[in-house]
């Protein structure tokens, strides 16, 4: 028996709706929680799909993560939400599409390498890491209203690098080991309305080929050389002081007063810096780099009254040496701040080693490490006079010296208060 064609018609209209109701339904994609989903955010990553929004809950996930293509990672809280690579990889590697924002991403040999992956790197806290804060090959992607701290080597490493529709605007990139930002091989990038400051040798390097890269409206405040001679610099470029409202550790508020020479200053009219108005850790002032409590219970997150010996656990120095591994600058940074809540306390600070190597060897070293955390305390603000340095070598050990754990325990900077 024939169908009427209204019946018919009807059925058509059925089956479609279905269809797209199916379709739109795939492209809105699942929302994910770690860890009430799952437990890690890489377990997360290896069950989703394309238009997924995986959202991590605030605590220290100590992991090495791959994106997945056309996700989105989201950290609860940008200062308590953080990826720890654990010193021995990349915390995080991109994908295309891809967005990736609201966390801490520390302690990686690279905090983002990005392989000729274009995603959104947006509103994160890049910090402490041994290589790079961003490596960039080939593509460049969106980076943006990011905080790029103190990492060993560079901020942003741009290697070769091609862009059409992506830049790195608006971010914050300061104190870095060399520079900020290093354009490399034939890069040619539009690097915009960003606040480069206080980075060790240059707040930009461009090499020879890299001359292609377009450099507008940013302020190169405070580097000891802003740029070298092949870098090509438009004009509005300034180096004026950014006038930040809480800069550095705890509150990492880095979006500039409403009187700073920054507003309105670059393209379009826009801010120079972070121009998200969202509020950076007004809450949540929790240190970004541990979660360690010293033995005496007191929380990193004060500035706590030193009236015992302080063992600095997130202290850390390359191996056989007294340089100072750049994880261990949030600690000391506490330590900075204790100091300054407490203007009449003085402090010994006494490094101390394990058995290995000579008693010789092992005094001077622990001598040089304490002289290395007293230097970082006077580049800090503490009068000189209110600090000692000593080494004990090998003299004077927590617990026995026979295990790895042990030699772990017994290798520590403490700070002593002086009576």
């Amino acid at each position: 028996m024939k169908k009427h064609p209204i019946s018919f018609s009807l059925d058509v209209i059925r089956v479609s709706i279905l269809l797209l109701s199916v379709v739109c339904s795939a492209g809105a994609g699942r929302k994910i929680s770690v860890p009430h989903d799952f437990p890690s955010i890489h377990a997360a990553l290896g069950e989703c799909d394309a238009g997924d929004t995986i959202f991590v809950a605030k605590g220290i996930y100590r992991e090495n993560i791959a994106l997945a293509d056309n996700i989105v990672l989201q950290g609860e809280d940008m200062l308590q939400t953080i990826i720890d690579g654990g010193r021995n990889a990349p915390c995080v590697i991109g994908a295309d599409g891809a967005v990736i924002r609201n966390f801490t991403i520390q302690n990686g040999t690279v905090g983002i390498i990005c392989r000729n992956t274009r995603l959104t790197i947006e509103r994160n806290l890049i910090v402490g890491n041994n290589g790079a804060g961003i490596h960039a090959i080939l593509t460049l992607p969106d980076i943006t209203n990011n905080i790029i701290y103190r990492n060993k080597w560079t901020g942003i490493f741009l290697e070769s690098v091609r862009s059409t529709h992506s830049s790195v605007d608006h971010n914050v990139i300061a104190e870095n080991g060399y520079s900020g930002i290093f354009c490399g091989g034939r890069t040619g990038a539009l690097i915009s309305n960003n606040i480069i400051t206080a980075n060790k040798e240059y707040g930009i390097f461009v090499c020879t080929n890299a001359h292609k890269t377009r450099i507008t409206s940013n302020n190169f405040y405070d580097n000891r050389n802003p740029y070298n001679s092949d870098a090509v610099i438009q004009k509005n470029n300034i180096e004026i002081p950014p006038n930040f409202i809480d800069p550095g550790y705890p509150a990492f508020n880095y979006f500039v007063r409403p009187v700073s020479i920054c507003k309105g200053r670059g393209e379009n009219g826009s801010d120079i810096g972070l121009v998200e108005q969202a509020k950076v850790a007004a809450q949540n002032q929790a240190e970004p780099s541990n979660e360690y409590k010293n033995d005496n219970k007191y929380s990193d997150t004060t500035a706590l009254e030193i009236k015992a010996p302080l063992i600095l656990g997130g202290v850390n120095f390359s191996t056989a040496s007294a340089e100072l591994e750049t994880s261990s600058y949030a600690e000391l940074d506490s330590v900075v701040a204790s100091l300054k809540a407490y203007p009449n306390l003085k402090v010994e600070i006494a490094g101390h080693t394990d058995e290995e190597g000579s008693d010789s060897y092992n005094m001077a070293l622990s001598n040089d490490r304490a002289k290395a955390v007293m230097d970082y305390l006077v580049s800090h603000g503490i009068a000189q006079n209110r600090i000692t340095a000593k080494g004990y070598g090998k003299t004077q050990f927590l617990v026995p010296s026979t295990t790895p754990e042990g030699r772990a325990k017994n290798r520590r900077v403490e700070v002593i208060p002086v009576k």
